[in-house]
């Protein structure tokens, strides 16, 4: 971004006119999912608004995911990968999102993209069971096909982010200069028994754990998925140190108990940190999970306007360095027909 952007970015994201989908202003996802539908059609989610605790298992018990329990009001999962993909589109269209950051397989996520085109920056995940070669990174970011190095999911696989396996490909990001978002937070409820999280460590989602990599790679550009929650004062901490660090609240934003996200957001906001705060949903499986995402935003009753348009969109355009010509695009209304 030139000279003249920087200076034009903030009085175009001030004066942009409310245009979209109902009237509704743009919004910005950075962090969602083109997954295969890996859920029994039908499986429901609870947002944070209705009330469900922690689930409660006897040691001597086997665990299952019916434990979690059902809620008056989830969030059904669609019937097959098809409808995934439809109903994600029509939530992200319902709801104004104008650009969202979706990561799953390659192939997943060029199908997605090919629905919706101008939608959709490519992310391609890192710390995986198999990862890609740094040289199939290099080929996919000159096809177009890398926007975003993340999710990077070393915490389900119990690695730090200072394992020199991951070294490259920081390395790579800075070098390329697209951001990296990295998974520092919960996991599922009751992971230590949940099937195929036998390798995720709460201790590997410390920020602190972040600082000697932003030293190496002062220019990188880093935001962390869900906030490094609950661990909030040491997300402060280094936010406050390393002024490029951002911070999503996605997952949290629709799944945390509501009273328990809108105290971590506070507490955010109220350091001073409401400029590097990016919305996303974490989509999966459940398409409501957009809609219950932007609603815990707007109801945070101690966010002024401003504040909640920063979240929604405006870091996310700082963030992704977009031009004054491709923001004025996410004001105007869509073509007919999207």
């Amino acid at each position: 971004m030139n000279v003249a952007h920087t200076l034009l970015l903030p009085l175009l994201l001030l004066a942009s006119p409310v245009f979209g989908a109902a009237g509704a202003e743009p919004v910005i996802d950075m962090h969602a999912h083109a997954f295969a539908l890996e859920v029994p059609p039908g499986t429901g989610a609870c947002a944070g608004d209705q009330g469900m605790p922690a689930p409660t298992l006897d040691p001597r018990d086997e665990f299952s995911p019916d434990l979690l329990g059902g809620c008056e009001q989830s969030m059904p999962a669609p019937a097959d990968d098809a409808a995934l993909m439809h109903e994600s589109l029509a939530a992200f269209r319902r709801h104004n999102v104008r650009r969202a950051v979706i990561e799953g397989s390659v192939e997943n996520v060029a199908t997605w993209r090919a629905q919706a085109p101008g939608l959709y920056l490519p992310g391609v995940g890192f710390g995986k069971r198999q990862d890609l070669t740094i040289e199939e990174l290099r080929a996919l970011h000159a096809a177009g096909q890398l926007a975003v190095l993340g999710e990077g999911y070393l915490q389900y696989r119990g690695h730090p982010p200072t394992d020199e396996r991951y070294a490259p490909y920081f390395a790579l990001a800075e070098e390329l200069d697209i951001p990296v978002g990295l998974h520092l937070g919960e996991g599922p409820p009751a992971g230590a028994r949940f099937p195929g999280y036998e390798t995720y460590r709460v201790a590997m989602g410390s920020p602190l754990l972040l600082e000697p990599v932003l030293r190496k790679h002062p220019r990188m550009r880093l935001y962390v998925m869900h906030y490094g929650s609950p661990l909030v004062d040491e997300m402060i901490a280094m936010m406050f140190t390393y002024p490029q660090l951002y911070v999503d609240v996605s997952s949290n934003v629709a799944f945390l108990p509501r009273a328990q996200f809108h105290d971590h957001l506070k507490r955010l906001v109220d350091a001073g940190m409401g400029k590097r705060i990016l919305f996303g949903s974490d989509l999966m499986y459940w398409p409501g999970a957009i809609g219950a995402s932007i609603d815990s935003i707007n109801q945070a009753p101690f966010l002024s306007q401003t504040q909640k348009r920063d979240i929604l969109y405006n870091n996310a355009a700082r963030f992704l360095r977009l031009t004054p010509e491709e923001i004025a695009a996410d004001h105007a209304p869509l073509p007919d027909g999207e």
